[in-house]
């Protein structure tokens, strides 16, 4: 069922787990728990409709580099609502989901393993661990098999053109109508005998037993003044990387500094991508061959995007940056000049199912190098709740512009010489200090395979606890790959499954609340 806060009467609740977070991750660990007989409550910060006053509570301060924010004006956010363009976080029920653009595309195996000149890369899990979460979801889900796409005649002809001029490609799904999880699961949560949905309920703190390392309950509170203390017996925190940092930085009255801080780790190592989306591709002969492959619509569909190989990037010891194609269609007025100028110059037309293409539009994404530096902390200042702001101090290595250069000039050879195309950026080349964010916060609570290292372990447990979980984008510790979310939902199925394995069907019923 779905409720609200202030429709409760009970200022307590009891459930076996309790999940912060009703977005991508924290939709589907809590209908996944409460299929198979957990009893769950769900507790979300938003409400059914956008909350201008609740969404401020995100507001943060920031330290270096300043993240996106709202612009009603945003020709990029045409799709959404005014009050939401630019907006990289949301509260409201769904969460973030309500505001993402429906791309699903794998990790690579390759994206796992430790690479010896990024410092701190490598996940204590690899892609077999997750793969077999990918492919449930996008069965469960009605996803493209990518699988089957990678082996595709037209695929491989274009793999293997590309990789001549060492270049690689990958593929990614992208959905009609983006996933919106309080549509998707909404249905499902209000029927539902195991789970309890409750609205406008901020969680602002997490208790401790004695022992120090047994979340007991989550305090809430909402704006109207209405407080409300969950007990359970498995936390789950999926309110993305600021948030779940601010929780556990938050909640220091018993242990200082916050729990799963012992090694001064929580909310360091924050990274996003970084994203230029301005500059231009005008066609060669081999994007003029596989131009329906990179087609953009009608969704859904299949899309492809472009990298340096990974023999490029071990030798120049680079990141990965991401190149996506979009098509920009030729106007009348253009289709007419660009007939007569190609039969001009002997050339023939770029042409998808869509029609004539002008040019592609280039979207750059950068990974960064995870560093201690670039970090979330609590500050000073309060929000509506009395709860501390975050400052966000996002910053770049002198490795992260070093390699966006070189993969800049690499990219641009080899795009020429591969018969792709030439590039202008015109007078805004890409530059860390000019891109944009892509709202894809990872790593402030970074797996590793010990404390040392980082805040949660391979099975997003936070360290130094037994009871207490993150699911979503903040255990990355690296996000090499652009678009997270395939990877968020397949940990959050993957976490749902471990603790269906390691915990007992609940003998609470429903009904039953602590007053």
């Amino acid at each position: 069922m779905i409720t609200d806060i202030l429709e409760l009467d009970q200022t307590q609740l009891q459930r076996q787990v309790v999940v912060i977070g009703s977005g991508i991750a924290g939709a589907e660990v809590a209908t996944y728990l409460a299929r198979h007989g957990r009893e769950v409550v769900l507790l979300e910060s938003g409400r059914d409709r956008f909350d201008a006053s609740i969404q401020a509570l995100n507001e943060v301060i920031f330290l270096g580099k300043r993240h996106r924010e709202l612009n009603p004006d945003s020709y990029y956010h045409q799709y959404l609502p005014p009050e939401l363009r630019g907006v990289s976080r949301v509260r409201q029920f769904g969460g973030t989901s309500n505001v993402w653009t429906g791309k699903w595309k794998y990790l690579q195996p390759g994206d796992f393993g430790a690479r010896p000149w990024v410092p701190h890369s490598g996940w204590p899990i690899g892609f077999d661990d997750l793969l077999p979460y990918y492919r449930s979801a996008a069965k469960d889900y009605g996803f493209g098999d990518l699988e089957a796409e990678a082996e595709r005649a037209e695929i491989v002809a274009l793999r293997t053109q590309v990789a001549g001029s060492g270049l690689k490609l990958s593929s990614f799904y992208w959905e009609e109508t983006p996933t919106r999880t309080a549509l998707r699961f909404g249905e499902e949560m209000r029927r539902s005998r195991h789970l309890q949905v409750v609205l406008g309920a901020t969680a602002t703190e997490l208790k401790l037993d004695k022992t120090g390392r047994h979340v007991t309950a989550v305090s809430c509170r909402s704006l109207e003044g209405r407080e409300l203390v969950v007990q359970g017996e498995t936390i789950i925190l999926a309110i993305g990387a600021f948030e779940t940092a601010r929780l556990l930085l938050s909640s220091d009255r018993q242990l200082p500094g916050g729990i799963g801080n012992g090694h001064d780790l929580v909310g360091r190592f924050y990274t996003d991508h970084p994203k230029h989306h301005t500059g231009k591709l005008y066609p060669g002969a081999l994007a003029r061959r596989f131009a329906p492959e990179l087609q953009y619509s009608p969704k859904p569909r299949f899309c492809v995007c472009f990298a340096l190989d990974d023999a490029t990037q071990q030798a120049h010891e680079l990141l990965e940056h991401v190149l996506y194609l979009q098509p920009i269609y030729e106007s009348i007025y253009e289709r007419a000049l660009g007939s007569l100028w190609r039969g001009f110059q002997g050339q023939p037309a770029c042409r998808d199912g869509n029609g004539s293409i002008a040019h592609y539009r280039v979207k750059f994404v950068t990974e960064q190098v995870p560093h201690r530096d670039s970090r979330i902390k609590l500050g000073a200042e309060r929000d509506a709740l009395g709860q501390r702001k975050l400052e966000v101090d996002w910053c770049f290595t002198d490795h992260d512009r070093a390699s966006m250069a070189k993969t800049l000039q690499l990219l641009t050879q080899r795009f020429a010489a591969a018969g792709l195309g030439s590039f202008d950026f015109g007078n805004d080349p890409p530059s860390l200090e000019t891109m944009t964010d892509a709202a894809h916060q990872m790593g402030t609570t970074r797996m590793a395979s010990c404390p040392e290292a980082g805040v949660t372990d391979m099975n997003c447990r936070v360290f130094g606890t037994d009871n207490l979980y993150v699911a979503g984008s903040a255990v990355f510790p690296t996000g090499p790959s652009y678009s997270p979310t395939f990877t968020i939902l397949a940990l959050a199925r993957r976490l749902g499954e471990h603790l269906l394995q390691t915990t007992a069907a609940s003998t609470v019923a429903t009904t039953q609340f602590l007053v």
